[in-house]
C-alpha cells in the first residue's frame, strides 16, 4: 500500500464538567477554541492536506475538528465511535486502514491517542510511553498500520508550538 500521513489530534482545552453533568457532553473552552483555530492555522502553513477529518462522537472532539476544518474547509468529514474514550487501538487501525490510502486526520482523547501511537508505532499499545498533550498533533507515515505494518513519526507539536507557525 502506498505511504500515507495519518494525524492524530487530542482535542482541544475543554470543560471540567458539562451543564449536563455528562462527561461526554463538555464543550471547549472558549480558550480551547482560540488556541485550536491558532494550532489550525499552524497546520495550514506547514502544507498540512487532509482528505478525511474524523472526530470521536463526544462533543469536544467534534468542535476541536470544526476548529480545524474551518482552516481545511473541502475536507470530508466523518465520526467514529472508535474514537470516543475507550476505544481499541486495532480496531482504529482496521478503520482507518478501510480508506484506501487516505491521508486522515483523527480527533480523539488520551489515554487511547498515547495507546494508539504506541502501537502504530511498535505493533504493541504499551511499548511507547507517551501522553498526548491537548490540541497536539501527531503526523504519522504509513503505508500499513499494525498487525501488518508499521507507522513512522514524522512529526509531533503542540498546539502552542502550531500556533507560533507563520506562513
Amino acid at each position: 500500500m502506498p505511504e500515507r500521513r495519518v494525524y492524530l489530534v487530542r482535542h482541544a482545552i475543554a470543560e471540567e464538567v458539562a451543564k449536563s453533568g455528562r462527561d461526554d457532553d463538555r464543550e471547549l473552552t472558549p480558550d480551547g477554541r482560540k488556541k485550536m483555530a491558532r494550532a489550525a492555522k499552524g497546520l495550514v502553513a506547514l502544507g498540512v492536506e487532509v482528505d478525511l477529518l474524523v472526530s470521536s462522537p463526544l462533543v469536544r472532539a467534534v468542535q476541536t475538528a470544526d476548529e480545524i476544518a474551518e482552516k481545511l474547509p473541502k475536507v470530508r468529514r466523518d465520526v467514529w465511535p472508535e474514537l470516543a474514550n475507550g476505544g481499541d487501538e486495532r480496531a482504529l487501525a482496521a478503520r482507518v486502514e478501510e480508506t484506501s490510502g487516505a491521508n486522515v486526520m483523527l480527533v480523539g482523547h488520551e489515554p487511547d491517542l498515547g495507546r494508539t501511537l504506541s502501537y502504530w508505532l511498535t505493533g504493541r499499545p504499551d511499548d511507547f510511553a507517551t501522553y498526548v498533550r491537548k490540541g497536539s498533533v501527531a503526523c504519522l507515515l504509513a503505508g500499513g498500520l499494525p498487525p501488518h505494518g508499521r507507522a513512522t513519526l514524522e512529526w509531533f507539536s503542540t498546539a502552542r508550538q502550531l500556533g507560533l507557525v507563520r506562513d
